[in-house]
């Protein structure tokens, strides 16, 4: 069963180091310390095995090469032992020097295998040159304090100092994997450290050795504490779980190892002027040509460095300035249909009425909801629901002047703009051929022929006389007679049309019953931990459960309640349930480190009162603050006072979430502005089909973590978008892969996967797995597995 705390290696590095003190400061037979020798070389061998067996890591050839290795080691060590003491040979070389030189190159195999794991494919020549200037810079060292000394200790062999000359050699052949290793991108976890640890222990005897057998009369016999240590460290690295993530790569390079990187790199360029300046201050002689070359490859490789810096940077500011570009258009078109979204939509009538105001013309806007989509959502599935709504998309598109313009507002309803417009006649006849255009069949990819209508609502207007608002409302109470009146046709607003049909005034008034008599319920949605597959956090999205018509979805009721103060009431009624919601499961779970994050509207945050509402439904001791987790919509312009609302509601320990990032109004520079401690990306960047989507979804992922804020990525809807997610450094994500919304009651504190899901929800439509409940759901975490975890949105997560 996997050792999934590292209990194993503890253990194992515990006693394997009790075992080395012991028998060096308690033996007194060279017999048994040698046998120690071959014993601890024996256990390493079958902690990188058991490891291996256990844990499974990708790259498994790259262990079994270092077991290989420190067996031939352990191969040195018996024959070594057994010519000194069974046969009193001592003199040097002998074959068990082969042996111990066969293990270096296997070993730095071994480790170069992980290297080209960590890296999967990237080629970024920097590290590769940082880890050639630090070997060069200690190459250089090591030849003048030691490779050169025992050549001419060992003169009268050649084949004695070829062999003492090859230690050093070997030692610096592991430096430099060492640092090619550091130097690649990935994490450090336990296992890189204890690596890590056993080869400075392993490098640091050798050259202790080397030392001490120059200028001592015997070798210290610390340094056998050292290459023993160094075989426990090996092994409990094998041993620990964190194994596995010697390779993978990591999106974020740790900035301690970077500092050290930086640090070694100017220490060994001070190598040579280091030897020069001992020289002329100690007067001791230096092997002059050595420090000539040395100081001219160290003085090459900077000249590399430096020339890779400027065009990595030249690089990366023309990635960035091309991706900026390429986001500035994702802002403002819909990503399902390659239209203008909302925003764009509100921008694009505005000019229009702008433009007709300076030469006195009339504007149309067609307001076009789709009839019939529902039923094919519902009965073909969300997938299919996305290919009707492209395809109904391009069919409208065929039909515009050019001039003209077509927007996706939402859901299944667009907007037409129309300027220099002759009459009222000529948008009525725009509005009967785009009807006609929806009206014919649709044949879906998996072959099957679906229908959908269109009801249009027309309003017109001029510059001056009307504004975006008051176009797009009369638009949508059209809208509403054209549904009324049977559907499949044209309604223009006018003086006839005063009121809205069963509409607005109706509705809104049902809205604020329906929060005073609790029909109102809320879905929690899943926000999962990418790393542990752990879900920590829930969203509590809004439904209707409407007498005698059903639940209904919020995109049929928010629209109106947003459009007054009404909108807070609702806010506030969700805060309330679902603070008393999270209550109760604290009480289940015996702990507090579940989140539920509440959506709140633009206007809500802009009002004084958002701050009150939030400390009236935190009530009690029942749950803590930072519990509560407030999302705002990146498509909700936020003045100052929303602003500073917010920042009132940091201050009582609320986290702040910007919801649908890339979508709206605020630009990267604006996060500095907003207090935000979450960044939830919206659902249409995730994109991992093309170069140009993984870049962009990575580079708003940097730019959040940029502002200290933690990043949630919407639309998760496949194990390909959930690795993707997690390989680029997003901690959380929420979509239909991940977990459908559920009601409380199908859902448990310790669970956290729904039970059954709803057809509406916060996240976009989800893939086949949608009608798979089995591939919908996480797996299901132990209750003491999540009671063990910090909050999702810590600031100090990210």
């Amino acid at each position: 069963m996997p050792d999934d705390g590292g209990v194993l290696a503890r253990t194992y590095l515990l006693v394997g180091g009790l075992v080395v003190v012991g028998v060096e400061e308690l033996a007194t037979s060279r017999l048994v310390i040698d046998l120690t020798y071959s014993l601890v070389g024996l256990s390493m061998i079958g902690a990188v095995l058991t490891g291996v067996r256990l844990h499974r890591p990708a790259n498994a050839r790259a262990w079994y090469l270092m077991a290989a290795a420190q067996g031939l080691w352990v191969i040195a060590d018996a024959t070594f032992n057994f010519q000194q003491d069974a046969l009193g040979v001592d003199t040097f070389p002998t074959i068990s020097d082969a042996f111990y030189l066969l293990g270096y190159p296997t070993f730095a195999a071994a480790l170069l295998m992980l290297v080209r794991s960590r890296q999967h494919g990237r080629r970024d020549l920097g590290p590769l040159v940082d880890s050639a200037t630090v070997t060069a810079g200690l190459s250089l060292l090591s030849w003048v304090l030691l490779a050169r000394p025992t050549i001419e200790s060992l003169g009268h062999s050649p084949a004695a100092a070829a062999v003492g000359a090859a230690y050093p050699a070997m030692d610096i052949l592991l430096v430099a994997v060492l640092m090619r290793l550091l130097s690649s991108p990935g994490g450090h976890a336990p296992a890189f450290r204890y690596l890590l640890a056993a080869l400075t222990l392993l490098i640091t005897a050798d050259t202790l050795s080397t030392a001490f057998d120059l200028f001592a009369t015997n070798t210290v016999n610390g340094v056998e504490y050292l290459w023993l240590l160094s075989y426990v460290a090996w092994g409990a690295a094998a041993l620990h779980p964190s194994m596995t993530q010697l390779s993978d790569s990591g999106a974020n390079a740790s900035l301690r190892f970077r500092g050290i990187r930086l640090t070694a790199l100017v220490l060994a360029t001070l190598i040579a002027p280091a030897i020069l300046a001992v020289h002329q201050v100690a007067g001791v002689s230096v092997d002059a040509w050595a420090v000539i070359i040395g100081s001219v490859v160290l003085s090459l490789l900077v000249v590399v460095r430096m020339n890779l810096t400027v065009d990595q940077i030249t690089a990366a500011h023309t990635t960035l300035e091309a991706l900026q570009d390429e986001l500035a258009v994702q802002a403002s078109r819909d990503a399902l249909t390659g239209l203008a979204n909302r925003p764009q939509s509100l921008r694009l009538v505005a000019g229009a009425l702008g433009r007709s105001r300076r030469h006195q013309r009339t504007v149309a806007v067609l307001f076009i909801d789709l009839d019939g989509f529902k039923d094919v959502n519902d009965t073909h599935g969300h997938r299919s629901g996305d290919e009707v709504l492209r395809q109904v998309a391009r069919r409208m598109q065929e039909q515009l002047r050019e001039g003209d313009f077509l927007g996706r507002l939402g859901g299944d309803e667009f907007v037409v703009g129309i300027e220099d417009l002759p009459g009222p006649e000529a948008a009525t006849a725009l509005g009967s051929r785009l009807i006609a255009a929806v009206s014919e069949p649709i044949t879906l990819a998996a072959g099957v022929e679906v229908v959908v209508g269109a009801s249009i609502g027309v309003a017109l207007g001029r510059g001056g006389e009307t504004d975006v608002e008051t176009l797009l409302h009369e638009a949508d109470v059209a809208v509403y007679r054209a549904k009324h009146a049977g559907r499949g046709c044209v309604q223009v607003y006018g003086e006839e049309t005063p009121a809205v049909p069963e509409g607005r005034t109706e509705l809104e008034q049902a809205v604020a019953t329906a929060i005073t008599r609790h029909e109102l319920v809320l879905h929690y949605q899943p926000i999962v931990d990418l790393r542990t597959r752990e879900v920590h956090a829930f969203e509590a999205l809004v439904r209707w459960d409407r007498p005698g018509v059903g639940l209904l979805p919020p995109s049929q009721f928010l629209p109106v309640a947003e459009a007054s103060d009404l909108i807070c009431d609702l806010d506030a009624w969700v805060l309330r349930a679902a603070v008393d919601q999270l209550a109760r499961w604290n009480e289940q779970r015996g702990d507090r480190t579940l989140q539920v994050s509440v959506n709140v509207s633009g206007r809500h945050a802009s009002r004084a009162r958002i701050v009150a509402d939030v400390r009236s439904a935190l009530h009690g001791d029942d749950v803590d603050a930072g519990q509560l987790v407030i999302e705002v919509t990146e498509t909700a312009r936020m003045d100052e006072s929303a602003v500073g609302h917010l920042g009132a509601l940091r201050q009582l320990g609320v986290l702040v979430s910007l919801d649908d990032y890339g979508t709206g109004y605020h630009s990267s520079a604006e996060l500095a502005r907003v207090p935000v401690d979450v960044v939830k990306i919206d659902r249409c960047f995730m994109d991992t089909e093309t170069e140009a989507g993984r870049s962009l979804l990575e580079l708003m992922v940097r730019t959040a973590h940029a502002f200290g804020s933690a990043v949630v990525v919407e639309g998760v809807e496949c194990e390909e978008h959930a690795q993707f997610a997690r390989e680029i450094g997003c901690e959380f994500g929420q979509g239909y892969h991940l977990g459908l919304p559920a009601l409380p009651r199908n859902l448990t504190p310790s669970a956290a996967s729904p039970q059954s899901a709803s057809s509406h929800s916060a996240e976009g439509p989800p893939s086949s797995s949608a009608t798979n409940p089995a591939s919908s759901r996480i797996g299901t975490p132990s209750d003491s597995a999540l009671s063990a975890l910090e909050p999702a949105f810590s600031p100090t997560t990210t």
